[in-house]
């Protein structure tokens, strides 16, 4: 009686699965059917309206064109990361993250409407042909640049390494313009524009960008500093707009004993989903580092700040980051074009998300979920988007009238600077006689300002045109060396690092 009973409700309770299951696979096939025809639907009516408008439009426009801007416009519904590519734009992402190209190696960019070279990459052609900050590009191989716009002066200078440019130039210093015919070379750009020590134990690196080779770079650097005496160290990811999540990663690693989570990577896909695990001890597991962060920190930047905050591997310094924590997935499609794709958001080790949400009034949003760092101390931690650094201190501003110009006024004025005073060197001595030159030069640009602002102002005013005028003189190093110098966020980090033999010293201010 009881088996029996036992096998009755056996087969009554399979028969449930198997009509539950019946029922439940007819149900999505029916779902999924239906949203195939309502995808179906929808391209038939975007079909019928390019057909029209091609066909019917009081202009005739190309259909090609119509196609690219609707397909546009549904990413902008997105978010702003997701991003169809053209064949130059896909080219210009493959350059930045495998950091070279083949080209003549100069930095430019538009001053009063001109092409000017903004400074060239040692080492590279234009270096070796004493191309200098300030010189205007007018003609590339014979055709007059007036009226190009930068990308296209960069796609004419870029080509073929071997295959030859002709420039024509004009500089402040020489009356007469003059040509240069440059030989295009592989270009690598620089992860870690420059290293040095602060102090006679304090070394300071500053990575730019997570390209290919950015791990590499960072840790041939940090071994140079060590050689050099570093014990401690100051870590600038200010300005970094991030790069491959890997490289984000690898740096990391190089804080990090083995076994530690980095980061986690969290999308609507399964198959996206990954937690990024240190695979072996990091060579920098005891020196204490301070990490410097700004509005411009962003993506991989965000996954090292965050990594290192969570683990108590590293005091940040500086403003709240800019909170761009979602994974883009390349997709390439015909004719060398590509879809970036948005697909999932990444997590620190405490479980904060990076990404800062997109609605306009998000940031008046507090998070309900208390966050503490995954060291001996498990000091409280913030969430919400971004990377809110342990000590805030904000940049300085530069003053309003030139704000209104930019930073572009100090680059133009020691360009001509330079020109005009053949032996200067460095230390430069500032006078009153410099100030009241750059005062006469910010007339002639036609800069308004007042007695009031400008006194106000000369002490950044003589730092800013020191840093330029160094920078024409002796390039990055002469440019980085005032820099700090001056810089109030590295003055703090050395002033914390002097104390500190350890890492948790940092933590008890």
């Amino acid at each position: 009686m009881i088996n029996y009973g036992k096998d009755k409700m056996k087969r009554a309770l399979t028969f449930l699965i198997i009509v539950f299951l019946l029922i439940s696979v007819t149900w999505f096939s029916a779902r999924v059917w239906a949203q195939r025809e309502n995808v179906f639907h929808s391209l038939r009516l975007f079909s019928d309206i390019i057909n029209l408008v091609s066909r019917h439009y009081v202009e005739e426009v190309k259909t090609e064109d119509l196609v690219k801007s609707a397909i546009r416009g549904m990413l902008n519904e997105l978010d702003p990361y997701s991003q169809y590519m053209d064949a130059a734009e896909y080219r210009e992402l493959q350059v930045k993250t495998q950091a070279k190209f083949g080209g003549i190696g100069i930095q430019i960019g538009m001053r009063d409407n001109v092409l000017t070279v903004i400074a060239p990459i040692e080492g590279t052609p234009a270096y070796r042909a004493g191309l200098q900050a300030g010189d205007q590009i007018i003609e590339i191989d014979g055709e007059p640049t007036e009226g190009w716009t930068i990308a296209d002066a960069v796609k004419r200078l870029r080509g073929t390494p071997g295959t030859k440019v002709r420039i024509k130039i004009r500089r402040e210093a020489i009356k007469e313009e003059f040509e240069v015919t440059l030989i295009r070379d592989i270009i690598n750009i620089k992860s870690v524009p420059y290293a040095g020590m602060v102090k006679s134990d304090i070394g300071y690196v500053r990575l730019a960008d997570f390209s290919q080779v950015a791990r590499s770079e960072l840790e041939d650097a940090l071994d140079s500093l060590v050689r050099e005496g570093a014990k401690k160290f100051i870590f600038d990811l200010r300005g970094n707009s991030g790069g491959l999540l890997q490289e984000g990663f690898e740096v990391s690693n190089l804080f990090l004993p083995k076994n530690r989570l980095v980061v986690s990577v969290k999308g609507r896909d399964i198959g996206t989903n990954r937690d990024f695990i240190t695979s072996e001890d990091g060579k920098y597991l005891t020196q204490p580092v301070v990490l410097l962060v700004d509005r411009g920190s962003a993506s991989a930047s965000e996954i090292v700040a965050g990594c290192l905050q969570d683990w108590e591997r590293a005091l940040v310094i500086g403003e709240t980051t800019f909170g761009k924590g979602s994974v883009q997935t390349i997709h390439p499609l015909e004719e060398s074009t590509a879809l970036k794709l948005t697909t999932a958001y990444w997590y620190t080790p405490s479980g904060r998300s990076i990404q800062k949400p997109l609605k306009k009034d998000s940031t008046k949003e507090k998070s309900s979920r208390e966050y503490r760092t995954l060291g001996r101390l498990k000091r409280e931690v913030y969430g919400k988007g971004g990377i809110a650094p342990d000590l805030y201190l904000p940049y300085p501003l530069l003053p309003k009238f030139i704000a209104r110009t930019g930073r572009e006024i100090f680059f133009d004025f020691a360009v001509r600077y330079k020109a005009r005073h053949k032996e200067l060197k460095r230390p430069i001595k500032f006078n009153s006689e410099i100030l009241e030159e750059f005062k006469t030069f910010l007339r002639e640009k036609k800069i308004e300002f007042t007695p009031q602002e400008f006194d106000s102002s000369q002490e950044i005013i003589a730092q800013e045109i020191e840093r330029e005028v160094a920078s024409k003189l002796e390039g990055t190093k002469g440019e980085y060396e005032v820099r700090l110098a001056y810089d109030p966020h590295v003055k703090k980090a050395i002033e914390l690092l002097m104390t500190a033999t350890k890492q948790e010293d940092l933590f008890q201010r």
